[in-house]
């Protein structure tokens, strides 16, 4: 085996807690986000597109914690 495959080799198991944080980091984020945009706007009445926006965000973040979940999911079984 050369020094480049092992760049590429699998990992061992107490890798799968890496996506357990993400995910967990994924949620508290998805949350923060969308609570504080939220407040954000109905302080400053914001505009309709500052709304689709915060959604736009806050889905990216949503997304972050459920392929951070799945992979975990996957990993631990």
């Amino acid at each position: 085996m050369t020094n480049f495959e092992k760049f590429f080799e699998p990992l061992g198991k107490e890798y799968c807690v890496y996506f357990y944080y993400l995910s967990v980091i994924g949620f508290v984020f998805f949350w923060l986000m969308l609570l504080s945009g939220v407040y954000m706007g109905l302080m400053s009445k914001a505009k309709p597109y500052f709304y689709v926006n915060l959604l736009l965000g806050s889905l990216a973040y949503g997304l972050i914690y459920f392929k951070s979940r799945l992979l975990y999911s996957m990993c631990v079984n």
